[in-house]
C-alpha cells in the first residue's frame, strides 16, 4: 500500500508478536464474549493514553508477549486528532486505562464510537483478519490496515456497514481472491 508513508513501530526486544492466525482466534473468542454479555467491545479494544503530553484516545489493536517480562504489549493507534498525528506504537498494557477507568481515574470524558459501533468494526477485523490469515499477509499488511482504517469516519453501525464493501472492494483484497463484501448476519 503505502510502506514508505507508514512509520512503523519499533519492536520491542525479546517480543512475540501475534500472528494473524492467533489475532483471528483472539478476535473470534473475544467477539463471542461480547455476544455473550461477558466483555464490552470499547472496554477491550477503546483505550485512553494518559501520559502527559501524549493524553489521547486510541484503540488496542493486537498484543504481544515480552519473553524477559510479564508485560503484556499492545499496539496502540491513537486518534488523529488537531495538533496529534495518528501513529501506531507497542505500549504496555499497564500505561493504558479502559473507557470506565479513565471516566473513573482522570475524569476524561469519552470520545469515539459507541459499544453497537465498536462491535460492527470488531466483525469487520475480524472477516479481514480472516482473510489475511487464508493469503497469509505480512506483519507489515496488517500495521497498513491499522494505521489506515478510517475509525474516526464510522461514527454509526449504517456506516460500518456502508464502508465494508469499500474495504473489501479495494486491491489487497480483489487482486488476492474473491471476497464476500456483504455483512454477515450476525452484524
Amino acid at each position: 500500500m503505502f510502506s514508505q508513508d507508514l512509520l512503523l513501530p519499533p519492536a520491542t526486544p525479546n517480543a512475540v508478536r501475534e500472528t494473524n492466525l492467533e489475532t483471528l482466534r483472539r478476535l473470534g473468542h473475544d467477539l463471542s464474549l461480547i455476544e455473550k454479555g461477558e466483555l464490552t467491545a470499547l472496554d477491550s479494544y477503546r483505550l485512553y493514553l494518559p501520559v502527559d503530553g501524549q493524553r489521547s484516545w486510541g484503540y488496542g489493536l493486537e498484543a504481544a508477549r515480552v519473553s524477559t517480562m510479564s508485560e503484556v504489549l499492545v499496539l496502540f493507534r491513537n486518534d488523529e486528532e488537531e495538533g496529534i498525528m495518528r501513529s501506531l506504537r507497542w505500549l504496555p498494557l499497564s500505561m493504558l486505562c479502559t473507557v470506565k477507568q479513565a471516566q473513573l481515574s482522570y475524569q476524561v470524558p469519552y470520545k469515539g464510537p459507541t459499544e453497537e459501533v465498536m462491535r460492527a468494526i470488531l466483525h469487520v477485523f475480524r472477516d479481514t483478519v480472516e482473510f489475511a490469515a487464508d493469503t497469509t499477509w505480512s506483519y507489515v499488511k496488517r500495521l497498513e490496515l491499522y494505521h489506515s482504517f478510517p475509525f474516526e469516519e464510522l461514527p454509526t453501525t449504517d456506516a460500518v456497514h456502508m464502508f465494508r464493501p469499500v474495504l473489501f472492494g479495494c486491491p489487497a483484497f480483489t487482486e488476492s481472491r474473491d471476497v464476500d463484501i456483504t455483512p454477515p448476519k450476525s452484524e
